[in-house]
């Protein structure tokens, strides 16, 4: 029997989520036939079989996350019986991904490690995101109860979590036993019963020391139960699955962990919509969003602070040596950030090129590793579709994100007026102060108002 685990599909990924599943058990199988779709990182990966055989038995259900190294699928390959085998680092290789480096050898499921009974077994599904964010509050996974799709742990169960280990921390304890008592006031202690305990001492009863109030045990504090929202006939339910749960979690840590703040700026682009129709014109297809990404990259050069990422598990910061402009695609599925690399480097016509070819691979779906991953800074132009001026979120671990909206015409129809927009900036207050913020958009301004001083670098 041929066991095939889930691949390490790229640096840093943990973990996937079924999307589909090509083939169905008792369905024979080709070697290099495509037999599941599994989402990660923003991407969707067929992942072909391996052997030739025949399914054998599907361990996960669509929409079920699951964690590298973990068996998804058996497959009848006509070994010798009793004898199981697992994919080899070399045929955990991708198609989708052969640009990239070779697969690693497949991690050890986390948390099982050591234990020795069932309850200690049991395999924890928690996101990265989630793991991270439950391991700086000190929360022990093992000791939430999930609540999520298929026993996944939530923000919301590492919230209740939090709340009931600070109540448990803030409650009061009963004051210590007095060693004397005045004679004139001492008497015959009487244990209280099982259903009293000691009072906080109040400003009230803290004048006459020698008078103890009981009251009535309370039961030991307990997380708040979670609101349940009632349905009515007609609702629809959805759950966040694919690219939609990942937004779900990275906008959550995003503005959970950093402190977001915004400054914004109108800007008059009628030389740079001009430059943009004079390019048109000559047979040069382009749109105002790769003037956007070119003048921002040579302002990153300008305030490296902005061009960084935030390393949590040292709890510190990284200057990026390139400047890789990730920008906000709008799909289907979701909001999602491909990346121009090196962008400092490429022309405005390298750059619209690339970012049409990202556009269509990510409509349908094709986007790869490779495509998504290390981006250093992020546009989102909003513009064409509307709305005077927004506050993006940050695209974590990067510490600054900027949106670009609609313009509007000035002046009458007797006199030519310019063409403004308002473009605006979300922060990382830890990094980043108000001053440089403004000084950084001032700066982009300026770049965008006069496109000469930025199309030439």
């Amino acid at each position: 029997m041929y066991k095939f685990t889930l691949p390490d599909i790229g640096e840093g990924v943990t973990e996937g989520e079924i999307i589909k599943w090509l083939v169905k058990e008792g369905d024979s199988i080709k070697k290099e036939q495509d037999m599941v779709e599994v989402m990660t990182d923003k991407v969707n990966i067929n992942i072909p079989s391996p052997v030739d055989g025949k399914v054998s038995k599907i361990l996960f259900k669509e929409g079920r996350v699951v964690k590298v190294g973990e068996v998804i699928i058996e497959i009848d390959n006509g070994g010798p019986a009793g004898q199981d085998q697992t994919n080899s680092r070399e045929e955990q290789k991708q198609p989708q991904v052969a640009a990239q480096k070779n697969i690693e050898t497949v991690k050890a499921i986390e948390g099982e490690k050591g234990m020795g009974n069932d309850e200690q077994n049991r395999r924890i599904l928690a996101s990265p995101t989630i793991r991270r964010i439950a391991k700086d509050r000190g929360i022990d996974l093992d000791t939430i109860t999930p609540t999520g799709p298929n026993g996944r742990v939530t923000l919301d169960d590492l919230d209740n979590a939090e709340r009931a280990i600070k109540q448990k921390e803030h409650e009061p304890k009963p004051p210590a036993a007095r060693e004397t008592q005045p004679a004139s006031t001492a008497t015959k202690p009487v244990p209280p019963p099982e259903t009293e305990k000691q009072a906080p001492i109040t400003q009230a009863s803290a004048k006459h020391p020698e008078q103890e109030i009981k009251v009535k045990a309370e039961p030991e504090a307990l997380p708040p139960a979670q609101e349940v929202v009632n349905t009515s006939e007609g609702d629809q339910i959805y759950e966040p699955h694919g690219l939609r749960r990942l937004i779900f979690e990275k906008m959550a840590k995003s503005k959970q962990l950093l402190p977001h703040f915004m400054v914004a700026e109108s800007v008059d682009i009628s030389k740079l919509t001009k430059t943009m129709n004079d390019m048109r014109e000559k047979g040069t297809k382009v749109t105002l969003t790769p003037f956007f990404v070119k003048a921002v990259a040579v302002a990153l050069t300008e305030f490296p602070k902005f061009n960084a990422h935030y390393d949590e598990a040292n709890k510190r910061y990284i200057f990026r040596k390139n400047i890789n402009m990730g920008v906000a695609i709008d799909t289907p599925s979701g909001l999602t950030v491909a990346v121009i690399r090196d962008a400092i480097d490429k022309s405005v016509v390298q750059i619209s090129n690339e970012i049409a070819d990202l556009a269509k691979k990510a409509r349908e779906n094709k986007l790869t590793l490779s495509d998504v991953q290390d981006s250093t800074f992020t546009i989102s132009n909003v513009g064409s579709i509307g709305g005077l001026i927004s506050t993006p979120i940050i695209n974590f671990p990067e510490v600054a994100i900027m949106a670009v909206h609609r313009s509007t015409k000035t002046g009458s129809n007797y006199e030519p007026g310019s063409d403004n927009t308002i473009i605006s900036v979300s922060c990382d207050h830890r990094l980043i102060d108000g001053a440089d913020a403004a000084r950084f958009i001032v700066k982009v301004k300026s770049y965008l108002e006069d496109p000469i001083s930025f199309l030439i670098r």
